[in-house]
């Protein structure tokens, strides 16, 4: 399966093996969402880059500093993700 996504300016597009998307039937849908889960399980992929990955985009409160570190420059960011 070979997922394309393409963003900027007005270039927004989701394709699924050349497929846009939005053309998708319930039924192929469905089997991408069954293909995506079956990739994340691999044994091979650490649980904590799994996490790290979908608390950023899936977050239900995020917070950020202030101000950045005095020592690194670094902004301390929190995610909470409630699943």
């Amino acid at each position: 399966m070979n997922i394309e996504f393409t963003r900027g300016c007005v270039c927004g597009s989701i394709c699924i093996d050349g497929k846009e998307e939005r053309n998708l039937t319930d039924k192929e849908r469905e089997k991408v969402k069954k293909r995506i889960c079956e990739w994340i399980c691999r044994e091979d992929e650490p649980l904590s880059t799994l996490l790290m990955l979908f608390a950023e985009h899936f977050f239900d409160e995020y917070k950020c500093d202030d101000e950045p570190c005095e020592c690194c420059g670094d902004y301390v960011e929190t995610y909470k993700w409630n699943i």
